[in-house]
């Protein structure tokens, strides 16, 4: 007989284990409003807890990405896999920077989290809880978020609904799991290529800034004096930008050693630099482009590659690079 699977649950907080309502929701005891929820889960797995922390997720920080990281660094002897409960508005940033983090990961890493707190009657925790926990038992090394019936890969994982139990999207790319009647596997999981690593480093002199029509170019520039090391602009369409002045803006910043990346503002679809005149002008400018990455993807990876050099050129040799599936 084999040995049951032992997972490892990491609490940071969240609406799933919130309570309010009347008034308004707020972090609550994890005893209170999670653990009465787990029972059952014990047929599944060997499961043990670890409190990181106990906030909203407006204010997760990358310090607190990096003591997560960490905490599953050490125990990947003694875990098959691991469940992050976590805040649904910053989930696909936090499963974003853990993806850059835990470099050749052998182990799954489920976040997932609630629309409606655990405690109420119609909540979607229950769920999720259980089927990102059956995730964590499976062969599925990769950092995702379960939401719904679907895990989707962390970094190209967005939040797209305050409303739905529906609430997550991976635009472009297909789900690692699907949950039905039989569990699906629409696409394979990335595989470790080396031994494990463990990185460390965020810099969060970053910025985003969301294009409309006749922003001034001048922004950017503010932004640039501000200190700010890197800059993504969410252009129109396929990566298009405004001609008047903004070649000029992205050419000095790049000149001044800031990173300036080209992504879209639409949900589907990828940033395509040289297919309309303004994102060609700010190609030859020196900006690179955010592809089909989303927002939280392509945020995380900037401040991450800032943490591991401060050489301009460097940050742009890798921004080409797939760390983790992102691109």
């Amino acid at each position: 007989m084999s040995s049951p699977r032992r997972l490892l649950f990491l609490h940071t907080g969240g609406t799933l284990g919130m309570k309010g309502d009347p008034g308004p929701l707020a972090p609550s005891h994890y005893s209170e409003t999670v653990l009465p929820f787990v029972r059952g889960l014990d047929e599944l797995a060997e499961i043990e807890h670890s409190y990181l922390c106990n906030i909203d997720s407006s204010d997760m920080t990358p310090a607190l990405w990096e003591a997560l990281a960490a905490t599953i660094a050490q125990g990947l002897d003694r875990f098959d896999g691991f469940v992050v409960l976590h805040g649904t508005d910053t989930m696909a940033y936090s499963a974003s920077a853990l993806s850059y983090l835990l470099q050749d990961l052998p182990k799954p890493v489920i976040f997932t989290g609630a629309q409606r707190p655990l405690a109420h009657l119609r909540s979607d925790g229950r769920q999720n809880l259980v089927h990102a926990a059956i995730c964590a038992t499976l062969d599925v090394p990769e950092v995702g978020v379960f939401f719904s019936r679907r895990l989707t890969r962390g970094n190209r994982t967005t939040k797209s609904s305050v409303q739905s139990y529906d609430a997550y999207r991976s635009p472009g790319l297909a789900p690692l799991v699907k949950m039905g009647v039989d569990i699906d596997y629409p696409m394979a999981a990335r595989r470790p290529a080396g031994p494990f690593r463990l990185r460390a480093g965020f810099d969060e002199r970053v910025a985003v800034l969301h294009l409309f029509p006749h922003i001034p170019a001048r922004t950017l520039d503010a932004l640039v004096d501000d200190g700010v090391r890197a800059v993504l602009l969410l252009a129109f369409g396929a990566g298009n930008l405004p001609l008047t002045g903004w070649p000029r803006s992205i050419e000095r910043a790049t000149q001044a050693g800031v990173a300036v990346i080209v992504g879209t503002q639409c949900i589907d679809g990828s940033a395509d630099l040289g297919r309309y005149a303004g994102s060609a002008a700010a190609r030859d400018a020196g900006a690179l482009g955010a592809g089909s990455m989303t927002v939280e993807g392509a945020l995380t990876k900037a401040m991450f590659l800032l943490g591991q050099s401060d050489e301009a050129e460097q940050f742009r040799l890798s921004w080409g690079l797939d760390l983790a599936g992102e691109l």
